[in-house]
């Protein structure tokens, strides 16, 4: 079971995940700029981390992280002003560079990945879970290798089936041609219109 100081690291980190992440960069900057405070806004010649990211440029509206960053130093509630720690000022800003460093998980793996064949089928290029294969030459070889199958059936088969069932031919088929007779001379045709 989690203790109160578990509880309260953990609402630290929740109020801190939903900040934008310009003011949790603003904020790291101001925690190394200005004494950090607790219990109020400013005070005692220092800041509280929201105020310190403010200034830094990181203006945010945020209720939950000033209340949980008070219930983490322990003076929530208690109107107690005074500087924050060493220790809770290392532990805000390592939770802040947690925050900020990308989480990599089974399922952002599984997401990336999803993009990538989205993204490879929009650009209609074959996705094959790694560098792109040229597969041109195995197509060549398989439509050669069909076209050569197909050579020798139609050998070994033979042409009589076609002409058993199908063909209807002329009853001159197979006999010698008649003898040709000489093609029409146009040139004397037209030479013997003329006179």
């Amino acid at each position: 079971m989690p203790t109160p100081r578990e509880h309260a690291v953990t609402d630290l980190r929740r109020s801190i995940d939903v900040l934008p992440e310009r003011t949790r960069k603003a904020m790291l900057i101001g925690l190394a700029n200005n004494t950090v405070i607790t219990g109020a806004f400013s005070g005692g010649g220092g800041v509280c981390p929201m105020l310190a990211a403010h200034r830094e440029g990181g203006r945010t509206n945020c209720v939950s992280f000033p209340e949980a960053w008070d219930r983490f130093t322990g003076v929530h509630g208690r109107a107690i002003l005074r500087q924050a720690t060493e220790y809770e000022v290392a532990a805000l800003r390592a939770e802040i560079e947690a925050s900020l460093t990308p989480q990599t998980s089974a399922l952002s793996e599984a997401i990336a990945e999803h993009h990538a064949i989205v993204e490879a089928r929009r650009r209609r290029e074959r996705y094959v879970g790694g560098p792109r294969v040229d597969l041109g030459g195995a197509i060549e070889e398989h439509k050669e290798t069909a076209r050569g199958r197909r050579s020798r059936e139609a050998s070994d088969l033979g042409l009589d089936w076609l002409f058993e069932q199908t063909l209807v031919l002329p009853n001159d088929f197979g006999l010698e041609p008649a003898v040709d007779e000489p093609d029409f001379d146009f040139d004397a045709a037209e030479t013997l219109s003329q006179r």
